[in-house]
């Protein structure tokens, strides 16, 4: 739990960060190739829910849990 909040919440953070600006950077690009919601939730909110849905120290599978997210 300590490695979590001292080093991959920041990381977290700074991936959701990266993430969204690379996503609006490729937005055009996506809605020309109908995939903006693929990139969207794979540049920003997988890295938003790693880093502030996720349990402390839960890591294991994380992100099978949100495959199943309607689109």
């Amino acid at each position: 739990m300590l490695l979590d909040v001292l080093l991959a919440r920041p990381v977290g953070l700074a991936s959701t960060a990266l993430g969204t600006a690379a996503w609006i950077v490729a937005t055009p690009f996506t809605l020309l190739s109908g995939t903006w919601k693929q990139a969207a939730k794979r540049l920003v909110i997988y890295p938003a829910r790693f880093t502030f849905v996720r349990g402390l120290g839960d890591f294991p599978g994380y992100m099978e849990e949100y495959e199943t997210v309607e689109e």
